[in-house]
C-alpha cells in the first residue's frame, strides 16, 4: 500500500509514504520484529482504500501548501532586502 502512495499527487502523502518504507526496510535490516508504538491501523483505513482504488475522495490541499511556502519565504526575502534598504536611506540621507 506504501508503494502505490509514493505516487500520490498530494507531497505530504508522497513524503510520509517514503518515510514509512524507509522505516520498514530500516526494521527488516536490524531484524526487529515489532516496535513498541501503539499505532491504531483503522484511522486511515477509509483513506488508503480510496486511493488504493484509484477513487479520487482525498482532500487536496494545493492552494495552503502554496500559502504556508509564502508565509516561509517572507521572513528571508525581508531578511535579504534590509541591506538594500539601509543603503538606500544613506545615499538618500546624504544626497539632501
Amino acid at each position: 500500500m506504501y508503494e502505490k502512495l509514493q505516487s500520490h499527487p498530494n507531497v505530504t502523502v508522497r513524503k510520509k509514504a517514503k518515510q514509512f518504507l524507509f522505516g520498514f526496510q530500516a526494521m527488516e535490516i536490524l531484524k526487529v520484529k515489532n516496535s513498541s508504538l501503539y499505532v491504531n491501523t483503522t484511522d486511515y483505513r477509509n483513506y488508503f482504500e480510496a486511493f488504493v482504488q484509484d477513487k479520487t475522495s482525498y482532500p487536496q490541499r494545493v492552494v495552503e501548501d502554496e500559502e504556508d511556502a509564502f508565509q516561509q519565504i517572507l521572513p528571508y526575502i525581508l531578511f535579504l532586502a534590509c541591506p538594500f534598504l539601509f543603503l538606500l536611506a544613506m545615499v538618500a540621507r546624504k544626497g539632501m
